[in-house]
């Protein structure tokens, strides 16, 4: 008895070491600063609250309308609460167990008995039977010692995989909010560009007319009115194109918001143009991403359930000691006669791995060989964010540079167009030197919306590049709840 005492102490001393080392987020080398520098402006918002900096209701309403009914967000959302129960159940490992039995049995049997008498040359017998009851109890502990940290490191694992999994729940977010932005100014734009279209065909009408006036008097020929017809139904076409694209962009905004489509029409016409974002800072450096964007957070989570989960396997390996204990009682019941007894037993279990053929080990390098899988794909990830916002950065730097010089092509073709008309009109100058001075200016207001789409656009990929206004400490994670800081 006093042995199995010390065993136990000893047990208990030694409950929670660990035969793997602690995990240590590992060092990745990145850049040290951005290569793509840009100038703030004066007044440049945060990014935590970007979105609000658009000053457009209706852009807010739809992100809402997103974040509130969204099936990818609702999957974050289930993700998160099957990793907290894998969690609670990991941390029940390693806790005493307590459970209780009961039976009840009735049974009928019976026996013979016999004598014989030599002398007499008679035999006799009898045969007795009764129903015969038995009731049984009983309590049983067990715990097992965690001496090599299996349970410790199972738990590990699933807290790791439980912040992943919010993690995760951000960066859709960031995603969610960064497309439907994106779908939403698409939108605007090709309004614009319907607009242009819708003004091109009204100038060609007017000409179409005079030009079909001139041609009956005599004035013009017949061929300047078939080519001023062929050129107004040319852009009617490029019209009827644009107003697909825009209903097609339409149905990808009920997708993404859940709205009622006739919802979303009523709230898309209370707005017009293409909003412009306040510009943010970028006074970030490429290592501060790894706390900036929720998914390499996500993912250096995974490398941590990674490494616990090489502990919980080497740890598997190593001999395991429980202790047990049981009380019951017994009570038999048979013809008349009533029996009871009370039982008891304690003592430690030693349960050694001995021989398994390879079981053990091979689940150590399946372990490690995941550890090795989420390195290389957290590695990757790294590379993949550092390129998305160089590219952002120069895109962005394009499209605002763009922008003015198309700004300022557009305005000429403008005047152009309208000097050449004034010329048509007086006589000086042909319908088709008229319409390829109105095709042009058409080409550059369209080219010049679209450099405003793009410049808006690239914002976007910027500030969802770089986190979408997320932070690490934003998210602080328990057993039993979750606090997270809303991005919309």
């Amino acid at each position: 008895m006093k042995a199995a005492i010390m065993t136990i102490l000893a047990g208990g001393a030694l409950a929670g070491c660990s035969v793997f080392p602690d995990y240590v987020r590992p060092a990745v080398d990145t850049p040290a600063q951005w290569q793509v520098r840009r100038t703030e402006a004066d007044g440049a918002a945060e990014r935590l609250d970007w979105w609000r900096q658009f000053n457009d209701p209706v852009l807010t309403r739809l992100l809402q309308a997103a974040e509130q009914d969204n099936p990818t967000l609702d999957q974050a959302v289930a993700s998160i609460a099957s990793a907290r129960a894998n969690l609670a159940s990991a941390e029940a490992g390693g806790m005493p167990s307590l459970t209780a039995n009961g039976a009840f049995s009735r049974s009928k049997g019976g026996s013979s008995t016999g004598t014989s008498a030599q002398t007499t040359g008679t035999s006799g017998s009898s045969f007795n039977s009764g129903i015969t009851q038995i009731l049984s109890g009983s309590l049983d502990a067990s715990w097992e010692l965690d001496l090599f940290g299996k349970f410790a490191f199972g738990r590990q694992a699933e807290q790791a995989r439980l912040d992943a999994a919010e993690m995760t729940r951000h960066n859709a977010k960031v995603s969610l909010a960064a497309e439907v932005a994106s779908d939403y100014v698409g939108y605007r734009a090709c309004q614009l560009t319907v607009t242009a279209y819708q003004n091109a065909i009204a100038s060609k009408q007017d000409t179409a007319r005079l030009t079909g006036v001139l041609a009956g008097a005599g004035f013009s020929s017949p061929a300047d009115a078939v080519l001023a017809e062929a050129s107004l139904h040319a852009s009617e076409s490029s019209l009827i194109a644009q107003r697909v694209e825009c209903d097609n962009t339409v149905k990808a905004l009920v997708a993404l918001t859940g709205l009622a489509e006739t919802e979303l029409r009523a709230w898309l016409d209370r707005g017009s143009g293409i909003p412009t974002p306040t510009q943010f800072r970028v006074d970030s450096v490429p290592a501060d991403l790894l706390t900036q964007r929720p998914d390499l957070a996500a993912d250096e989570r995974k490398l941590a359930a990674a490494s616990a989960d090489i502990g919980n396997a080497v740890a598997k390996r190593y001999p395991s000691v429980s202790l047990t204990g049981s009380i019951g009682k017994r009570k038999t019941e048979t013809t008349g006669l009533t029996l009871s007894s009370n039982t008891w037993s304690i003592g430690p279990t030693v349960t050694l791995p001995i021989f398994d053929g390879g079981e053990l080990r091979s689940k150590v390098d399946s372990a490690e060989a995941a550890y090795a899988s989420a390195w290389a794909s957290y590695r990757s990830d790294i590379r993949a964010a550092i390129k998305e916002v160089e590219q952002a950065l120069v895109n962005l730097n394009g499209a605002e540079q763009r922008e003015r010089v198309e700004g300022r092509s557009a305005e000429q073709y403008r005047q152009y167009f309208r000097a050449a008309e004034l010329n048509w009109r007086a006589g000086g100058l042909s319908l088709l030197s008229l319409e390829d001075a109105r095709g042009q200016m058409i080409t550059q207001e369209i080219s010049y919306i679209a450099q405003q789409q793009n410049r808006v656009r690239y914002w976007i990929a910027l500030y969802k590049a770089l986190g979408g206004g997320w932070r690490a400490q934003d998210t602080q994670l328990s057993a039993g709840e979750t606090r997270s800081e809303e991005l919309l």
